[in-house]
């Protein structure tokens, strides 16, 4: 099939969308700087105090445009030995930042996920000058707003549908953590059964916080649309199971009122103290979030399977 051409008309409202997703963007080039900093700081740490032989950052912060206050900082090592790498770990962990902060031993990374940081990875060279991100940040300006006339503005469905893999293979992570709290709960002493409860509770809201970060990123880059004001994560969980020009629906309405109940519990973990939070729902979450998890994983698929086949229809 011949590829689709856009009219002069929705171009020019496309290329609208895009610089005023563009201004937005701006303000956050003081985020960058910090997170960028932030890496540069840790990459000092890995080199000086471990002999690290390569350190490099892949993810988002490689793509300025995805990059948010809730985006992680991925940091990838070599040249570590297991000792090293856990006592680097933890210090890496210590880091008051602002920004959470993945941090992988690349030596010891295998399949799709290496070539994944391969493929993206950024190397930090020692003793370099924390600039990078102005560089990219100039190249991704070029990209977004085409200079010749026939260019057109493309999801890049492939990296798209990478990223929404990378970020269910991170919650299948938190999801082992929490059934091995569940596994323990009934083993260990009163005393400790809250906190452990609260340590459940967090990462139940982990989970919502990276299934939203999925949606943010297809709001972003399929729907050129993000809700914003104070209603917006749930206007955001909404538009996913909505059908659009661009694309099928992400998740269905079962999924959606699922999810809308993990919402609503995410918004009291992050809002209520730890000692003021009810628990008598933490563990009914917990039972049931793998099976949440499947039906999330399965309208995923479905969706990036709707991008595949969409890019080679094109």
């Amino acid at each position: 099939m011949s590829k689709q051409k856009m009219s002069p008309d929705e171009l020019s409202a496309c290329r609208k969308q895009l610089a005023r997703q563009w201004k937005s963007r701006v303000m956050d080039e003081s985020l960058l700087r910090r997170a960028w900093d932030t890496a540069y700081q840790v990459a000092t740490l890995l080199y000086e105090e471990f002999g690290a032989t390569q350190v490099t950052v892949f993810g988002s912060l490689t793509e300025p445009i995805a990059f948010t206050s809730r985006s992680d900082i991925d940091i990838a090592v070599s040249g570590l030995s297991t000792d090293d790498y856990d006592k680097a770990w933890r210090r890496v962990m210590d880091f008051k930042s602002g920004f959470k902060i993945d941090f992988i031993n690349f030596d010891t990374s295998k399949g799709h996920f290496r070539e994944r940081i391969k493929y993206q990875a950024i190397p930090i060279e020692k003793g370099a000058h924390p600039g990078l991100w102005q560089t990219l940040y100039k190249h991704l300006q070029r990209q977004v707003f085409p200079t010749e006339d026939g260019d057109i503005y493309e999801i890049n469905r492939k990296r798209l549908t990478q990223r929404i893999n990378d970020e269910l293979d991170k919650i299948n992570g938190t999801l082992e953590r929490i059934q091995r709290g569940l596994d323990n709960i009934e083993e260990v002493p009163t005393d400790v059964t809250e906190f452990i409860e609260n340590t459940i509770a967090t990462d139940l809201a982990d989970v919502y916080n990276g299934i939203e970060r999925i949606f943010e990123r297809i709001a972003r880059e399929v729907d050129t649309l993000m809700p914003t004001g104070s209603r917006w994560h749930k206007n955001l969980l909404a538009q996913m199971a909505e059908k659009r020009p661009e694309r099928r629906p992400v998740i269905s309405e079962n999924t959606r009122r699922e999810l809308e109940e993990l919402l609503e519990f995410r918004h009291k973990v992050n809002n209520i103290y730890g000692r003021e939070l009810k628990y008598e729902k933490t563990i009914p979450h917990a039972k049931s979030i793998g099976e949440l998890f499947e039906h999330v994983s399965e309208d995923m698929n479905r969706f990036t399977d709707s991008l595949v086949r969409r890019e080679e229809d094109v």
